[in-house]
């Protein structure tokens, strides 16, 4: 066999790659979902807790100072925070000034409710598990059949040919 071309040995590691990111994307789903399941079952933060980084939980009254797709303001009794978001939609052109519940967890607000504005903002735990669980699919199969594809075309030429 020549150097230049697909060698069983490099057919073998190539797919073995794939293989091992796979089956780690798909071992890493099973993780995928720990920081959101600590969120919810987090004890409830008591008053003085609330901007700590406690692992705790809480929703507060506060009032919205501003809003746009990549930032929100708000004043939690006299305190102002800004809270970076990632919003598409419109947007109410009023919202300074609209009372909202605020969720915090760890000191940190990570869900913003009134009326029609429902988000969380881009310090929530999110649940990855269907992400990384395609990922890994994709790749172990997606490199399973490309290894095999270039096989098949390597041994389907004819043996002088580049």
């Amino acid at each position: 066999m020549r150097g230049d071309g697909l060698t069983t040995r490099k057919a073998l590691l190539v797919s073995a790659g794939f293989w091992t990111f796979g089956v780690l994307l798909l071992v890493g789903s099973l993780y995928g979902s720990v920081g959101l399941d600590q969120f919810r079952h987090a004890p409830t933060c008591s008053p003085d807790q609330v901007f700590t980084a406690t692992d705790c939980r809480v929703t507060v009254d506060a009032t919205l100072t501003a809003l746009t797709p990549d930032q929100v303001g708000i004043d939690v009794g006299g305190r102002q925070s800004s809270i970076e978001a990632n919003l598409h939609g419109p947007l109410p052109d009023d919202a300074a000034g609209l009372p909202v519940r605020v969720t915090f967890y760890r000191g940190t607000a990570v869900h913003i409710k009134s009326g029609d504005l429902n988000f969380d903002t881009e310090d929530a735990p999110v649940d990855r598990t269907d992400e990384l669980r395609f990922a890994g699919l994709f790749i172990l199969i997606g490199g399973t059949l490309l290894v095999g594809i270039l096989a098949l075309r390597r041994s389907a030429r004819p043996a002088d040919s580049p």
